[in-house]
């Protein structure tokens, strides 16, 4: 269904306008807030702008406040375009506290079908539980997560080192493998217990459409095992940030000795390329497991834990119906 894309509104005796972000506007977003600000400095969107406006699932809005750039909305659409995710958002401090994030997502989602609104954070932001407790949205999946740091010279040191591992059981898995597996039920029932797949901070539900939107040009997916009861599945994706070059890995499934086999992999892939600075690897795994165990196979690779925003990520949903309701605009 087609939507306006420019719509002005009147708030406080000032000009606000709705306008579609294109690549062009890459310099006024990012001027909403200087990324060193965001994250402890691992803010992904300078480095993703481009890539993710190139997906066709992608929308972006901006909020024009007496023609300035003041607030920036990204959104992508998953599960056969069922459920619209909250990808990035921002607004500028001197513009805080005038609803623009609310108006950009009103603009979003105004005139669509969708069933569900969904969104992912660090579970240490209370407003999202504050939010749960009063039945404004629904936990759907919780994970945790480490962070771990080294430099890239000593990264590519490690991996090059001779007899380092060589992998038995872990294999690329490639796009139409990987919508295989998201339908295969005795697969999913053990990795994905709750219907839901995260990757890069997206939540998909388990539709073999969703491979093609999971399989960006910076993800690399690892498979192991996946026959039997020690079956094991990882995503990762990279990004340059001022902090240094960010690596997000999800693990699924059984976590044991071959775990290092894909964080080998994995690594392999990262230093292939062109790194300078710091390496920040975060790894999301289910609440129980053990962490000591992944900050060992880290230690492997001469990557150490550090405290860089949060250790819990939480993924929840609304409908657009409750978040029409609850909205104050």
């Amino acid at each position: 269904m087609t939507i306006s894309l420019s719509s002005n509104v009147e708030m406080s005796n000032r000009s606000i306008k709705v306008v579609r972000v294109t690549k062009d506007d890459y310099e006024k977003v990012c001027a909403i807030t200087p990324p060193g600000q965001i994250y402890s400095g691992t803010d992904y969107l300078p480095d993703y702008f481009h890539m993710l406006l190139d997906m066709p699932n992608v929308e972006a809005y901006a909020a024009v406040v007496d023609g300035k750039f003041a607030s920036f909305f990204l959104s992508s659409v998953v599960d056969n375009g069922r459920t619209v995710i909250t990808r990035a958002g921002r607004t500028n401090k001197e513009y805080a506290g005038m609803g623009l994030q609310d108006i950009l997502m009103r603009n979003t989602i105004k005139n669509r079908n969708y069933d569900k609104i969904a969104v992912t954070g660090g579970a240490h932001v209370k407003a999202i539980f504050d939010q749960i407790k009063a039945g404004k949205r629904e936990k759907i999946l919780m994970m945790e997560f480490r962070s771990y740091i080294t430099s890239g010279d000593q990264l590519k040191s490690i991996l090059n080192t001779t007899g380092n591992i060589t992998p038995t059981s872990a294999k690329p898995i490639d796009e139409s493998e990987l919508g295989d597996l998201l339908t295969n039920q005795q697969v999913c029932c053990h990795l994905f217990p709750e219907g839901r797949v995260i990757v890069d901070w997206v939540p998909y539900r388990l539709i073999k459409s969703n491979a093609s939107l999971i399989k960006t040009i910076r993800t690399t997916v690892i498979g192991s095992n996946l026959k039997n009861g020690t079956r094991i599945l990882t995503f990762a994706n990279y990004i340059n940030t001022l902090a240094g070059l960010v690596c997000n890995i999800e693990v699924y499934g059984y976590i044991g000795e071959t775990l290092a086999e894909h964080l080998y992999l994995h690594l392999r892939e990262l230093i292939s390329k062109v790194i300078s600075g710091k390496v920040i690897i975060r790894c999301f795994f289910r609440q129980e497991t053990n962490s000591n165990f992944i900050t060992n196979l880290m230690k492997r690779f001469g990557l150490d834990i550090t405290e860089i925003w949060g250790t819990t990520l939480v993924c929840t949903e609304t409908s657009p119906e409750i978040y029409f309701r609850e909205s104050k605009l």
